[in-house]
């Protein structure tokens, strides 16, 4: 008797750490980019498209969310093409459509016959023409504080950048002739200067300083696609309109002190069937709040 409850008890204990177990690797895809890949979790499989631009899956991953989350969902994160600890193009292919293609195929590897695929801020502009153009590749579709309209979330920086600082002439900072990303400079380093940067994201300055943390372990850390990013007009382009031919069940999650993309800016958006979970913070629940968000997935998800 007693030689069968230590038996029950090592199964037990092999459960619980096959489902913390993860499984990194590189994935190759057709044009010989290799991007990084890590699968933790059980149940059905849900797939992270990281924001940044050109950040890395693992903010994510090294939140206290993910770890709930995978109680019941197979979470598949992966680093984009030039981003993070994946390689770049020889031929410097960062087009919007060989990163749809990139997801598709990785999906296709794994043999999924669906996922449900989740977006994060500058995510928003891959996985809903993902679902677009691939319709029966996605089950269910996250939008985790994402951007559909990147010259409007860069706006909604400026403008909070104007009222944080109370500046009195923001003519200059609001004049359309002047290219927006230098104007977006500017204001983001008197924000730098001023020490309130972090509240157009995060609730304190603390939890900034946690999230840039999370990836100061990488070594060689690519930076191309961040680079690149701001010179191709694909990212630049409006999504809001192509929701209103999504069809799958779609989650939006947005925040009401959420700057970097606009408090309101979910609410331009046209998906047929979508629900909305409205977070009273910044830009990042999964870190700050990581109990509420994975409910909020692992709900939506089962």
């Amino acid at each position: 008797m007693k030689s069968r409850i230590i038996i029950i008890a090592i199964v037990i204990l092999s459960c619980i750490q096959s489902k913390s177990q993860s499984k990194q690797f590189f994935f190759t895809t057709s044009d010989s980019v290799k991007l990084y890949v890590e699968v933790a979790g059980i149940g059905k499989p849900c797939v992270f498209v990281h924001g940044g631009p050109g950040s890395s899956s693992n903010y994510l991953k090294a939140s206290g969310a993910s770890s709930l989350a995978e109680e019941k969902v197979k979470m598949i994160y992966y680093d984009q093409r030039g981003s993070g600890r994946s390689s770049s193009p020889k031929n410097k292919d960062f087009s919007l459509q060989r990163m749809l293609q990139d997801l598709e195929e990785l999906r296709q590897y794994f043999g999924f016959q669906q996922w449900a695929v989740m977006g994060h801020s500058f995510g928003g502009t891959i996985v809903v023409p993902y679902a677009k153009q691939y319709p029966k590749s996605v089950s269910k579709l996250i939008l985790a504080h994402v951007t559909l309209n990147l010259n409007e979330s860069i706006l909604s920086h400026i403008k909070f950048g104007i009222n944080e600082l109370k500046l009195t002439d923001s003519t200059a900072l609001l004049n359309s002739s002047t290219p927006i990303l230098d104007r977006l400079k500017q204001v983001h380093d008197t924000l730098f200067k001023a020490g309130v940067w972090y509240k157009l994201m995060y609730r304190n300055q603390q939890e900034k300083d946690l999230n840039d943390g999370f990836d100061k372990f990488m070594v060689d850390r690519n930076w191309d696609f961040a680079n690149e990013v701001w010179s191709i007009n694909d990212y630049f382009r409006d999504f809001k309109p192509m929701t209103s031919a999504i069809h799958c069940p779609v989650l939006i999650i947005s925040g009401t002190k959420d700057y970097a993309i606009g408090p309101d800016h979910y609410k331009g958006f046209a998906f047929k069937t979508a629900k909305i979970q409205l977070y009273r913070g910044g830009h990042a629940s999964f870190q700050e709040e990581p109990q509420w968000f994975a409910e909020k997935l692992i709900d939506f998800l089962k």
